[in-house]
């Protein structure tokens, strides 16, 4: 019971210092896939410029399109920072046509790929739409979400957050006494 006792005291120690260990994170299956203009695009190139927020929706889901068009203005406040979104369309090769007109009609800034086949989908396991995954810039699923209402974009936000670099502080330029 002492013994119990003290290890618990000494992992709550060490656990308030940051001497626990890390977490593992789980290395995000690799892919290229076309976008709705036909641009080849691989996620290693996505990782080159920053995280990446990979949501799995299709047209009929109301839920993936109302966290991807309440993103928007997290993703307009956070870009320069190097967040990208992108909106994995995982929709049947015959609906191609209609989601690159649906995904111009939402103005959607995001890159939006298509899954057609549902390669990305299957790799990743994804059952339920929406489900969206948080990569950082060293290839780890560091956050899942997975369903959406109205309000999660907050704590999205907050994930975002944790994975980009700080905003660039602008220096005012000191005027000198003439």
């Amino acid at each position: 019971m002492i013994r119990t006792a003290r290890l618990v005291l000494v992992l709550l120690f060490a656990a308030g210092f940051g001497l626990a260990a890390e977490t593992d994170y789980e290395p995000a299956p690799g892919f290229t896939l076309k976008d709705v203009t036909g641009a080849s695009v691989t996620l290693d190139s996505l990782l080159a410029v920053g995280p990446v927020y990979m949501e799995c929706w299709d047209l009929p889901c109301v839920n993936c399109i109302a966290e991807l068009d309440a993103l928007m203005p997290v993703y307009d406040s956070l870009k320069e920072r190097g967040l990208q979104i992108v909106a994995l369309s995982v929709d049947k090769p015959s609906d191609e046509a209609r989601v690159k007109a649906f995904v111009k009609s939402k103005k959607w800034p995001y890159i939006c790929l298509l899954d057609a086949q549902n390669e990305v989908k299957k790799a990743y396991g994804i059952i339920i739409k929406p489900t969206a995954f948080l990569i950082n810039q060293e290839g780890q699923i560091v956050y899942t979400h997975i369903g959406y209402k109205k309000g999660d974009e907050k704590r999205i936000a907050e994930e975002f957050v944790k994975w980009l670099p700080e905003p660039a502080v602008e220096e005012t330029p000191v005027e000198e006494d003439k």
